[in-house]
C-alpha cells in the first residue's frame, strides 16, 4: 500500500480531502493528516510518505520548505501541491523543487483524484523498474564473477534482457582517486556516469565502490575498437571535468553470449593492469600474450639478489641511481608482463635481500619491515615509478646498513651528525637517528656520548641554536617564530637553551648583532 500524507492548516479542507476518496480501493492508506509543516515533519521521521498533498502557504514550516526538505531526504516521494493565490511564482518554485502537479482552490475533487491516480500509476512503475533494475544488476553481477544462476526465477525482462546479449565487449571503469571514501560524492558520480551511459546498447554494473563495468552491445562480431575507445576517451574526460577524478579503463576483447561474461570481465580487469605501467586516465585493451609463468623464476631472483649484495660492497654509493635503473630495467623485462608478477617477485627480491644482508639481526629485520609497513607499499603500489621509487629507497637502506657494519665508530657518529643537520626542524629524538643507524638507542647514546662527550640532545641543541643565530639576524622575523622554525616547539625553552650555549637571550643576541 502506498502512503499518503495531507498537510492542511484549515481543517475543514483537510477532513474533505482524507474523506474524499476510497483510499485502500486506489492501493493506499492514508498514514497521516497534519496541520501545519511542522506536524508533518515529525510524522515522516521514521516513514517517508509515497504521496504527499500539502497547500503551500501555512503558518511556521510552509508547504514549499517541507517539500525541498523531503526531496532532499526522500527523492521519490511525489507531491502536489495545493494553493489559493493565482501566483505563478508558487507553481514555478513547487516545480522547480519536484512537484508533479500543481492546484489552485477551490479543489476540483475530480481533478485532484485524476492527479492522484496518475502518481500511483508513475510510483508502481518506478517500484517495477526498480525491481526489473535490481535483478538484472545482481544477475550481470553474477554473471560477471563467475557465479551461476537459475533461469526459472528471473523475471521476463530479465530473462529478455539476456538473450540480447549476442556479440558485446566488457569495459572495466577504475576510479584511481579514492572517492570511495566520499560517498556521498561517490553516488553523484555513479548517477552521473547512468546518466552519460543510457544508452540501449550499454549496460552499466557496478562492482564494487571503485570499479564500474560497461557491458557494451554490438551489432556485429567485428565491431571496431576504435569508436568503443573514442566514445570511452570522451566519457573518462568528462568525469574529470566535472568531478575531477581520474578514471582508467580495461576493455576486454569481442565475446558471443552471456555464459562468457566472466572471462570477458577477467580480461577487462587484465588490461586494465596495464595502468600500472601507462599510468592513470587511459582506455586500455586487452592483448592476448604467450602464457605467464606459473611461478617466479626463484634462480633468476637470486641472481639479481647477489648483484645487489656485490654492489653494497663495492663501496660505491655514488652510482647508486645508475645501478637502480639497470637492475630495474632487468628486473621489469624479465617479470613485467604483469603488474601481479612484477610485484611478487619484488616482494621475493625483497626478501631474500634483507635476509642475506641483515641475517639474524632481528631487531634491524623489525625496523626494515616497520619502514615499509610489511611490504604492504608494495602491494598496493599503483604504477610502476612508485615500485622503481620504493626499490631505490630499499637498496638505499641496505646500504646505510652496510655502511654501519662495515664502518667505524667516528662514521656512525658522522651519520647522526648528517640526520641531525637534516632534520633538525623536526620533532625528532634518540629513538629516531637510532633507526637510521640500525643500533638500539641505549647503544647510540653510549657511542655518541664516549665519541664526542656530549649527548644527543646536546648535539641537537647546538645545531638548533647555531640555526637560530642566523634567523635572528633577520629583524622582521619574530622570536617564537624563529624557535619554531629551529624544532623549539617552546619559545621560553628555546631562549632558555639558547642564553646556556651563547650567554645571552636571542633578543639581547640580536640587539648585539644590529648595534
Amino acid at each position: 500500500m502506498l502512503k499518503v500524507l495531507i498537510i492542511e492548516d484549515e481543517a475543514g479542507i483537510r477532513n474533505s480531502i482524507a474523506n474524499a476518496f476510497s483510499w485502500e480501493e486506489m492501493g493506499c492508506e492514508l498514514f497521516g493528516a497534519a496541520g501545519s509543516g511542522l506536524q508533518a515533519l515529525e510524522l515522516c521521521l521514521n516513514t517517508p510518505p509515497d504521496l504527499v498533498i500539502s497547500d503551500i502557504v501555512m503558518p511556521g514550516i510552509d508547504g514549499l520548505t517541507f517539500l525541498k526538505y523531503i526531496r532532499e531526504k526522500y527523492p521519490f516521494t511525489q507531491f502536489i501541491i495545493l494553493t489559493g493565490h493565482r501566483n505563478f511564482d508558487y507553481a514555478k518554485d513547487a516545480l522547480n523543487l519536484g512537484a508533479a502537479f500543481f492546484m489552485l482552490k477551490p479543489i476540483n475533487f475530480i481533478e485532484l483524484e485524476n492527479s492522484i491516480r496518475k502518481l500511483i500509476e508513475k510510483i508502481m512503475q518506478e517500484r517495477e523498474n526498480k525491481k526489473i533494475e535490481t535483478q538484472q544488476e545482481h544477475i550481470l553481477r553474477s554473471l560477471l564473477n563467475g557465479r551461476i544462476y537459475h533461469n526459472t526465477s528471473l523475471l521476463p525482462q530479465v530473462k529478455n534482457l539476456l538473450n540480447q546479449i549476442a556479440y558485446y565487449r566488457v569495459c572495466v571503469l577504475k576510479f584511481d582517486d579514492e572517492i570511495e571514501n566520499d560517498p556521498f560524492r561517490l553516488q553523484n558520480l555513479m548517477v552521473f556516469c547512468e546518466n552519460l551511459t543510457a544508452r540501449e546498447n550499454l549496460l552499466m554494473v557496478k562492482t564494487d565502490n571503485a570499479h564500474l563495468v560497461f557491458i557494451l552491445l554490438l551489432s556485429q562480431k567485428d565491431a571496431s575498437f576504435e569508436d568503443m575507445k573514442g566514445y570511452l576517451i570522451q566519457l573518462l574526460h568528462r568525469i574529470f571535468e566535472f568531478f575531477h577524478v581520474s578514471v582508467s579503463a580495461g576493455v576486454s576483447e569481442i565475446r558471443h553470449g552471456y555464459d562468457t561474461l566472466h572471462e570477458a570481465y577477467i580480461q577487462g580487469l587484465r588490461a586494465l593492469g596495464q595502468k600500472f605501467f601507462t599510468g592513470s586516465g587511459c582506455v586500455h585493451m586487452f592483448h592476448k600474450t604467450g602464457s605467464l609463468p606459473a611461478v617466479t623464476d626463484y634462480n633468476q631472483l637470486l641472481g639479481f639478489c647477489q648483484d645487489i649484495l656485490t654492489w653494497l660492497g663495492s663501496g660505491n654509493p655514488d652510482s647508486l641511481s645508475r645501478f637502480t635503473d639497470r637492475l630495474f630495467s632487468e628486473l621489469l623485462a624479465s617479470f613485467g608482463s604483469d603488474a601481479s608478477l612484477l610485484k611478487s617477485s619484488f616482494l621475493i627480491l625483497f626478501t631474500l635481500c634483507i635476509q642475506r644482508t641483515i641475517g639474524e639481526d632481528a631487531r634491524q629485520m623489525s625496523i626494515l619491515l616497520e619502514r615499509y609497513s610489511n611490504f604492504q607499499k608494495v602491494i598496493h603500489c599503483e604504477n610502476i615509478e612508485i615500485l622503481k621509487e620504493l626499490m631505490l629507497n630499499l637498496i638505499m637502506d641496505l646500504a646505510d646498513y652496510h655502511i654501519v657494519k662495515s664502518g667505524t665508530k667516528q662514521m656512525i657518529v658522522q651519520k647522526i651528525t648528517d640526520f641531525i643537520d637534516q632534520n633538525y626542524q623536526e620533532n625528532i629524538s634518540l629513538n629516531d637517528a637510532a633507526r637510521v643507524v640500525y643500533l638500539s638507542p641505549s647503544y647510540l647514546s653510549t657511542l655518541i656520548t664516549n665519541e664526542t662527550g656530549k649527548n644527543f640532545t646536546e648535539i641537537l641543541n647546538e645545531v638548533r641554536v647555531k640555526n637560530a643565530i642566523e634567523l635572528l639576524k633577520d629583524p622582521s622575523r619574530k622570536i617564537s617564530e624563529i624557535a619554531y622554525a629551529v624544532g623549539f616547539h617552546e619559545p621560553q625553552y628555546f631562549s632558555i637553551i639558547f642564553k646556556k650555549l651563547t650567554d645571552l637571550t636571542p633578543r639581547d643576541y640580536r640587539k648585539m648583532y644590529l648595534n
